[in-house]
């Protein structure tokens, strides 16, 4: 005796909920599973936005710090002035002197690679090279240990040199002089560690004296 239609109906039915269970539970892993890569990649995103703010505070430090010295230099009278100094002062509040600095202006031959921080071939300040005598309160030198208002400290180096190759011959003086100045940081407020790999930051300029 053969089934009705709606008995036949009901059993095709009753096969098709079967073979659909579990459904639900496979698109909820799928989801989930989209949902977790695209939180990641905003992770990615918003770490890599505080990497970049953080690389572009220490960039416009650094080069605030390369102005202030160009700055300087250039605003200065019968530049250069072999035995004398200027003093520029940082944010270190220990007390006493510890925030002075004794930037020397003497320059040396275009021949000799002038005086201060060597320079590479391209004539940038060289990093690979040891730090110049530091510039303290009492000594004289070619570089300083600045301390920001934020507590940061960055290492600044310069290079002065005549611009003139050859240099002219006694009596006649030269005018212009070429000053380079990089910074790079050397230690961050909040951070126990050295900074690893801070790029350093250069400015360059021609002064007439």
């Amino acid at each position: 005796m053969s089934k009705s239609p709606n008995i036949l109906s009901g059993c095709a039915r009753h096969r098709a909920r079967r073979s659909e269970s579990g459904m639900g539970l496979l698109e909820l892993m799928i989801a989930m599973t989209v949902l977790t890569v695209g939180m990641l990649g905003s992770m990615i995103m918003i770490l890599t936005g505080m990497q970049s703010n953080s690389r572009n505070k220490t960039d416009n430090a650094a080069t605030v710090l390369d102005q202030e010295i160009l700055e300087m230099f250039a605003t200065l009278n019968n530049y250069p002035k072999p035995s004398q100094y200027i003093t520029i002062y940082d944010c270190a509040l220990s007390g006493g002197s510890a925030n002075q600095h004794r930037v020397s202006l003497a320059q040396g031959t275009f021949a000799s690679g002038g005086n201060g921080a060597p320079l590479n071939s391209a004539g940038d300040i060289d990093w690979t090279q040891s730090t110049p005598t530091l510039a303290t309160s009492t000594t004289q030198g070619y570089a300083m240990r600045y301390q920001t208002c934020s507590g940061d400290i960055y290492e600044v180096r310069w290079n002065i040199m005549d611009a003139n190759n050859p240099a002219p011959t006694p009596p006649a003086v030269s005018r212009i002089s070429l000053l380079t100045v990089s910074s790079r940081e050397m230690a961050a407020v909040g951070s126990p560690l050295g900074m690893l790999f801070a790029p350093p930051t250069t400015l360059r300029t021609l002064i007439e004296n």
